[in-house]
């Protein structure tokens, strides 16, 4: 059975040669993960986590259009709370009508873990599509139903078929899985199973008779805008402002641009299929539902990486515009924006050089990052990536080509996060967002891996970025300050460790 025909998806860890415990050279971690080491490594001890369900919320928040039913206990929802003002600056930022996501939790109590859940389940589908009138109800069923194996599925089947709104399944159980990404998984499987991603005549497009001169004309017409239309698929860490920026430089070579699938609604869903390509930014992010619509509509799909600095950006249109026949006319944009880009970024290049850098976050990111500064002169001490799976392959056979000897962690561990910091004393940490307080604590100043609300991509992301990392070295003492005042929980005995020694597979 294909994974798209389960009614549950599978976690990262069953689908994907992953891995979250490793420490090393860029070479050794390929050499690892080509070998299936990755597999074997784990920790002696473990500080910290994260929940899927996380994740799948913050995308599900920003669909326009939807109510949101927490099918676990009541604390589960409580995040919702500070995702609404996120998401809220996501729809005014795309020209869309703010408004906090609708939400309701079936509440689960004792009673309901001995005797179940479904009826409470039911009732509040029910109650959502009366009261809210939603396109979209997303039914998130947390971890407490998942162990007491309420049969969510049935009950959206059931309730789906009397309600107006699409009830679509979302399955977070975080416990499942150590790879948090797998939260992006559980999003997609609940579009492409409960969604309609085809136009709908009289709907969508208005049917003309099949033999007359004009439903050729539109046949053609239709056709012709399709092959030159891209989706852009974007996630939590791809804000609007790198969605302009990409969107600007594909729409300078001709071709339509459609955003997927945050920020969208069911009306703009229904039109995924009827592209010519679809492009990721982000194996981690998307290539579950690429893989859906190669398979299901047989729209081909590129994963070339992060438009993040010169390189990677021009590589990056270089391989959309391939697929087009318009490698040429993508070289000249290239030339003429490098151009302008680097007599832009040139007075924060002295502030910058020989800066000695660490970067924490996901693991495309940290690799294309890592290039990128080490292409402007910094010197990056270090990665760490939150996990390793075989799609980010490719950045890393770049990686280990150009930096062969840099030092490479898969690690979300925050208290290996205190010792690399205490031992290698970067200059600046450019970090995954949540760490910046721990890091300030440190007396280390830091820049955001990424923020919704800023640029990374492209030529503006690369200006934008630069200048934030040469700011963050203007003044240091509050960083200075903070640290002289600060006690962390952790024994000098620890610093005095290898940051990685509770890796089960690390030699000591």
């Amino acid at each position: 059975m294909s994974y798209y025909e389960q009614a549950v998806p599978p976690v990262r860890d069953q689908r994907l040669k992953i891995g979250d415990s490793f420490a090393g050279s860029a070479c050794e971690l390929l050499d690892c993960a080509k070998a299936g080491c990755m597999l074997r490594g784990n920790r002696m001890f473990w500080q910290t986590g994260a929940c899927q369900m996380g994740l799948t919320l913050m995308m599900a928040a920003t669909v326009e259009g939807a109510a949101i039913v927490m099918h676990g206990p009541i604390g589960c929802g409580t995040q919702l709370h500070a995702l609404s003002v996120q998401t809220n600056k996501g729809k005014a930022r795309r020209g869309k009508v703010p408004s906090p996501p609708a939400w309701l939790s079936t509440n689960l109590q004792e009673s309901e873990v001995i005797g179940g859940g479904e009826q409470k389940l039911r009732e509040t589908i029910l109650y959502a599509d009366r009261e809210f009138r939603p396109q979209i109800i997303f039914v998130v069923a947390t971890c407490a139903p998942n162990i007491i194996g309420d049969d969510v599925e049935e009950i959206v089947a059931q309730v789906g078929k009397s309600t107006a709104a699409h009830v679509v399944s979302l399955h977070c159980p975080g416990f499942k899985s150590r790879v948090v990404a797998s939260a992006y998984d559980a999003f997609y499987h609940g579009l492409l199973r409960h969604l309609p991603l085809e136009p709908e005549p009289w709907r969508d497009f208005v049917p003309l008779d099949g033999n007359s001169p004009q439903a050729g004309m539109e046949r053609k017409k239709y056709e012709f805008q399709k092959s030159r239309t891209v989706n852009l698929w974007n996630a939590t860490s791809i804000g609007a402002n790198d969605e302009d920026e990409l969107v600007r430089l594909l729409g300078a070579l001709g071709l339509k641009v459609r955003v997927f699938a945050e920020y969208a609604n069911a009306d703009e869903l229904r039109l995924v299929s009827q592209a010519a390509l679809n492009v990721s930014m982000c194996n981690v992010h998307d290539d579950y539902m690429l893989s859906f619509l190669k398979e299901k509509f047989g729209t081909p799909y590129i994963v070339a990486g992060m438009p993040l600095g010169f390189a990677d950006t021009r590589r990056w249109l270089c391989a959309i515009a391939a697929h087009f026949g318009l490698e040429r006319e993508a070289g000249r944009l290239a030339d003429a924006e490098e151009a302008s880009a680097r007599a832009a970024i040139e007075p924060f290049l002295p502030k910058i050089r020989g800066k000695r850098a660490l970067l924490c976050g996901g693991v495309v990111r940290v690799g294309s990052e890592a290039l990128m500064l080490e292409e402007l002169g910094m010197n990056v001490l270090g990665l760490r990536a939150y996990h390793y799976d075989d799609g980010a392959e490719p950045i890393f056979e770049q990686l280990a080509g150009a930096l062969p000897d840099i030092r490479v962690a898969v690690s979300n561990q925050l208290f290996e996060l205190c010792n690399q910091v205490k031992k290698l004393k970067p200059d600046l940490v450019i970090s995954h967002m949540g760490t910046q307080g721990t890091l300030a604590k440190l007396g280390v100043p830091s820049v955001q891996l990424f923020d919704a609300d800023k640029s990374f991509f492209g030529y503006s992301g690369l200006f934008s970025l630069l200048r934030r990392i040469a700011f963050a070295f203007e003044n240091t003492s509050y960083q200075e300050r903070l640290a002289a005042h600060v006690k962390f929980p952790y024994r000098d005995s620890w610093y005095e460790k290898d940051a990685f020694y509770y890796i089960k597979n690390q030699e000591r």
